[in-house]
């Protein structure tokens, strides 16, 4: 009994000498706690809306007033036409818009049922499916205040149409997002992993005392898991295409440009997990610790749109969060590159400054 007491002291202290560990036992949970109980919720709000009217009426006029004093929706205003609707829904500048067709002041006092189209971006069903909901609830709330004043008859039929994503299928959504995040996991943890296991080995101090230096070093790390990304990322196309029967809507070298940029950032990230960790299990530890924050900021399950301001912030620091837009963009919009300039160049900094830091660190190790 006294040999067990012993070793289980001797436990306690390794693990009070060990601040990784200190941190992923008190500091993570808490932190991960408060960031999830955040980010995580069933909500859609803040819709990006417009209203086309084609009737300028005091009807339409209403209907407009009333969708834009709604918190539910983020109302942008009002367009001449639903080409200038198509422009801002391919932009992602937009989810949804209000159709208002010319006569529809003038067909609603004639008894008749004129047509309100409702088009929404369908790439996330389930946001499309309750954006459709809210909007349908809105319009029959507008129409009873209209029942034996102006209007008679059945009323407005709503009529949706959903872009990108007609049937509403949630594979459409998660299976490019999948992609994304098995290229996280991958290229982030492997990295980290790998140069703390050679670090444990002796092989990485051995590699710095020879002329290569830091920055050949990082370089000659980079290049084999690049390849491995990009292997992997083509196996996760040609699986989506020959089991989910997703083709890619937009360009291919466009794709694999920014998954190339996505990878630069991953791989960053893994190699400054390394510089700051000892042992494997520590490097796996602070590897999971930012893939699970990663996955839950990224919008894969909740649009990054519905959580509360403080964590949309937080999230401009994840390297996933663009990249799941950029998938659905160019998956199923056909996105050019023009529209993700801003994903590019945010992937593409994240790169760079993480492996930059890294580099600085294994420079440290040098002198």
């Amino acid at each position: 009994m006294g040999r067990i007491k012993a070793l289980v002291i001797k436990e306690f202290r390794q693990i009070r000498r060990t601040r990784a560990y200190l941190g992923l036992i008190f500091v993570a949970p808490f932190v991960q706690l408060i960031v999830m109980g955040s980010a995580i919720t069933n909500e859609v709000k803040d819709i990006p809306l417009i209203v086309v009217d084609g009737d300028h009426s005091p009807a339409s006029r209403e209907i407009i007033n009333r969708f834009s004093a709604l918190s539910l929706f983020d109302f942008r205003g009002v367009a001449d036409s639903t080409v200038r609707a198509d422009r801002l829904f391919d932009r992602g500048e937009i989810k949804a818009a209000l159709v208002i067709p010319r006569g529809f002041e003038r067909d609603m006092g004639r008894g008749l049922s004129p047509q309100i189209q409702v088009l929404i971006d369908g790439v996330d069903g389930n946001s499309a499916g309750v954006s459709l909901g809210y909007i349908t609830s809105m319009a029959g709330e507008i129409q009873k205040g209209w029942i034996g004043s102006r209007a008679t008859g059945a009323g407005a039929e709503i009529v949706p149409r959903f872009y990108y994503n007609p049937g509403l299928e949630s594979k459409l959504n998660f299976v490019p997002g999948l992609i994304g995040i098995l290229l996280f996991m991958i290229t982030s943890m492997l990295t980290a992993i790998n140069i703390v296991r050679e670090k444990e080995l002796g092989t990485l101090e051995q590699l710095m005392a020879t002329p290569l230096g830091g920055i050949r070093l990082i370089v000659g790390k980079i290049i084999p898991f690049t390849v491995l990304g990009l292997v992997q990322f083509s196996v996760g196309l040609i699986a989506a295409r020959l089991v989910f029967g997703i083709p890619v809507a937009g360009n291919l070298l466009l794709l694999y440009f920014m998954a190339l940029l996505f990878i630069m950032s991953t791989l960053g990230l893994g190699i400054f997990i390394s510089t700051v960790t000892s042992t494997q299990q520590q490097a796996m530890f602070v590897a999971w610790f930012s893939m699970i924050f990663a996955l839950l900021l990224s919008g894969f399950f909740v649009p990054v749109g519905n959580m509360p301001p403080l964590v949309q912030k937080i999230t401009l620091l994840n390297p996933l969060r663009y990249f799941m837009s950029v998938l659905r963009e160019i998956y199923l919009k056909g996105t050019p590159f023009r529209y993700l300039l801003p994903e590019a160049a945010a992937m593409g900094g994240m790169g760079i400054g993480l492996i930059t830091a890294a580099t600085l660190r294994f420079h440290r190790r040098l002198e």
